[in-house]
This record gives structure tokens, C-alpha cells and sequence, in this order.
């Protein structure tokens, strides 16, 4: 099979790899769309990777093998099925999965597809988790598929916010995961939502998304829907964003932190501010298994319309050039690869 390989020099390259066969609880996915996340960007110049790693990880396709289930759940009967697929294997048995917090099931992220040890989605073909499989509604695209995971990961931060349908909201970055934030609060019933984004396009796709307000530069946030804000969403995962986040809050306020930065960035917080003001600051990673099954229902009945996302459709020769241009200023905003 072909798949996008990352090079020993940083650079992306297709390859040829055997096709997988499915093992005992898995299945092997004939990927239709995987899109391309800001945390691909990162990694890849995070200097983590091996030579031969496959990234990828917000992808949907067809499930064309499995092997045998564990105990009574039978993979097979998942065959010919259209999936949306979460990236991570969750063991079950830890204390978060028992809390129900399977994002931090330590296993699952030792299990993560795409991040430099199983390979992703970045391919013609993929094995995964058959329980991570989820069938997604008759009539879901291809693109909807691949919009799953990073809705998913919006409608997690939601759901860690306090927000409510009276609650002013600002969120800084309308890149794809602040986007999918302004879907998901829009579907949570939130209307007073300001936005923090110096490109006019992706400005004028937050409004299109249900942006009441929009703001080019981050202070100016309060003042762009004239009124304190409850609840800021950090989006953009840049390491200076979250002071501004804290600076804008109201006393008493939220700030909820989405977006991911390098993994080598720190992030400078005056704590006097942070004390005095009696922010709360939540962390947000990635989802549980009950939001993403939650965000394959959502993004079928139109909770984020792919048009407005998704600015291109690209064939896997083209990894390398579309991942300088998301970096480009004014660059495309949502690119997915097409096997």
C-alpha cells in the first residue's frame, strides 16, 4: 500500500508499506479522508518522530477486515462497515477509564495512532482498535467523517467549561479547533461568542459559524461584544495566548485551554493575576470516548458544514507542500488527504 512516510531530513514522502492484516480485536480501515491537525504540524517538527513514522489521525473509511473480537465483541461483523475511527485504544480498566475520563487513559495514549508508534492514517490502509470503530449515520460524507475528531475535540472543552446558554463566551484562534469550538458552543445553545482573529477569512468563517462578534487583535475581546466575558477558550496554541485568556476573564471567570502548543513551549502565566482574580483554568486533551461517539451524531445532523471548513481535498503526493502551506500566513484553514 501507499502511505506518507516522514523523512529522516523532516520532509514527507510516499511510500510503499506491506498491507496490514488485522490481529485479534482489530480491524483494518480503508481510509477514505484523514485530515491534517495543527498537533501533525507539531509533531513533525518536534524532532520525536522515526524515519518511516506515519502520522494521521482524523480519518473515517470503510472497515474491509478484522480479526477475532475479545471475549464476546466479534470485530468481524464490522466488515463492509463505513467507520469514524478514534485514534486511541483505551485499556478500560484503569481508574480515569473507571471515572469515565478515558481521555487520560495512560495506555491509550501509548496506543495513539499517527503519533510516531502505530502507524496513522496518512495510507490506503490503517489497523486499528475494533472497538474504536464507530459506524458513522447512512448518508455521512467522507468529509464529515474526517471532521469528527477535531469536533470531538471541541465539544470536550465544552463540556470541561462552565459555560452555559447565558454565559458571553470569547475564544481566541478561528483555525479549525477554534472553529469547531464556536460549532460546539452554538449547539450547546451559546449566543454571545466573540472571536480573537487577525485573517479576514477565517473571521468571516466564524460568523459564518455563529460568531456573534469578531476581534483582530485578542484585547480587544470584551470590548468587540461590550461585556465581560464568563468563559475564554484559548484556541490558537501559541504560548502568549493564555496570559491575554487570563488578563481578559472576568473575576470569577474560566479560561479553558484547547489549543496545543510545541511540546518544548512553556507558558508564562502572571500568577498575581491568576490569584486575585480567582480564575479557573482548565486543561483540555483530546475528548472521551462518549464525546467523540456524541460528535459522530453532531457532525452527521450538521452541526459544522464541511464547505466552510474544509478548504481542500488532496491526494497523499501532496502531504509534504500542504504541510508548509498550513503554516503559511493566510494559508488554508482545514486540508484532508485522500487516498
Amino acid at each position: 500500500m501507499r502511505a506518507v512516510a516522514y523523512q529522516a531530513d523532516g520532509t514527507l514522502a510516499v511510500v510503499e508499506k506491506p498491507d496490514p492484516v488485522a490481529g485479534r480485536g482489530q480491524a483494518v480501515v480503508a481510509v477514505e479522508r484523514c485530515g491534517i491537525c495543527g498537533s501533525d504540524i507539531h509533531l513533525r517538527r518536534s524532532g520525536m518522530l522515526g524515519p518511516g513514522a506515519v502520522m494521521g489521525h482524523e480519518f473515517a473509511g470503510t472497515v474491509v477486515s478484522a480479526g477475532e473480537g475479545e471475549g464476546v465483541d466479534d470485530g468481524r461483523g464490522l466488515v463492509g462497515q463505513r467507520v469514524a475511527v478514534l485514534p486511541f485504544r483505551r485499556c478500560g480498566a484503569c481508574p480515569r477509564c473507571l471515572e469515565g475520563r478515558t481521555a487520560l487513559c495512560v495506555e491509550g495514549m501509548a496506543h495513539g495512532l499517527g503519533l510516531g508508534g502505530l502507524d496513522g492514517a496518512f495510507a490506503e490502509y490503517v489497523t486499528v482498535s475494533s472497538r474504536s470503530c464507530h459506524p458513522v449515520p447512512p448518508g455521512m460524507t467522507a468529509d464529515q467523517g474526517a471532521l469528527v475528531e477535531p469536533y470531538a475535540v471541541a465539544l470536550h472543552g465544552v463540556r470541561r467549561s462552565r459555560v452555559e446558554p447565558g454565559s458571553v463566551v470569547g475564544v481566541i484562534g478561528a483555525g479549525p479547533i477554534g472553529l469547531m469550538t464556536i460549532a460546539a458552543l452554538r449547539a450547546a445553545g451559546v449566543e454571545a461568542i466573540v472571536v480573537a482573529e487577525r485573517s479576514d477569512t477565517r473571521a468571516e468563517l466564524a460568523v459564518a459559524l455563529g460568531a456573534s462578534a469578531v476581534a483582530a487583535d485578542a484585547h480587544q475581546l470584551s470590548s468587540a461584544i461590550g461585556d465581560d466575558l464568563d468563559v475564554v477558550f484559548e484556541c490558537a496554541g501559541v504560548p502568549e495566548t493564555p496570559q491575554i485568556a487570563l488578563e481578559l476573564v472576568r473575576p470569577g471567570g474560566q479560561v479553558v485551554l484547547v489549543g496545543v502548543t510545541n511540546p518544548d513551549e512553556p507558558l508564562t502565566m502572571v500568577s498575581f493575576l491568576w490569584i486575585i482574580k480567582e480564575v479557573d483554568i482548565a486543561g483540555s486533551f483530546a475528548y472521551d470516548d462518549v464525546d467523540y461517539a456524541d460528535a459522530v451524531i453532531a457532525v452527521a445532523g450538521g452541526a459544522v458544514d464541511p464547505a466552510l471548513v474544509v478548504s481542500e481535498v488532496r491526494p497523499l503526493e501532496d502531504a509534504d507542500a500542504s504541510f508548509d502551506e498550513l503554516l503559511e500566513p493566510g494559508g488554508p484553514i482545514k486540508l484532508l488527504l485522500a487516498p
